[in-house]
């Protein structure tokens, strides 16, 4: 009993360091998108399109509708 307990502690435990990582790239991904668009590098519709194809927009939250729409429809950015 004792060394199952310790079996599901020790996949808990490295569940929760791939979490901690995953957490990290996302943080990475956040930040990047946001200094490219404070730079200009990037405009709004081409950092949504970023944080759509990085799977972020559930931390985002809600987003202007003309902003929001390239969302959800998967448009161009504006590099094209």
């Amino acid at each position: 009993m004792l060394e199952e307990i310790e079996s599901h502690r020790e996949f808990l435990l490295s569940a929760l360091r791939a979490a901690s990582v995953r957490a990290k790239m996302m943080e990475c991904d956040i930040n990047t998108i946001g200094v490219a668009l404070k730079a200009n590098l990037i405009g709004p519709e081409t950092a949504v399109q970023w944080i759509r194809d990085a799977g972020l927009m559930w931390m985002v939250g809600a987003l202007p509708k003309a902003v929001g729409q390239v969302a959800e429809a998967g448009g161009e950015t504006d590099a094209s």
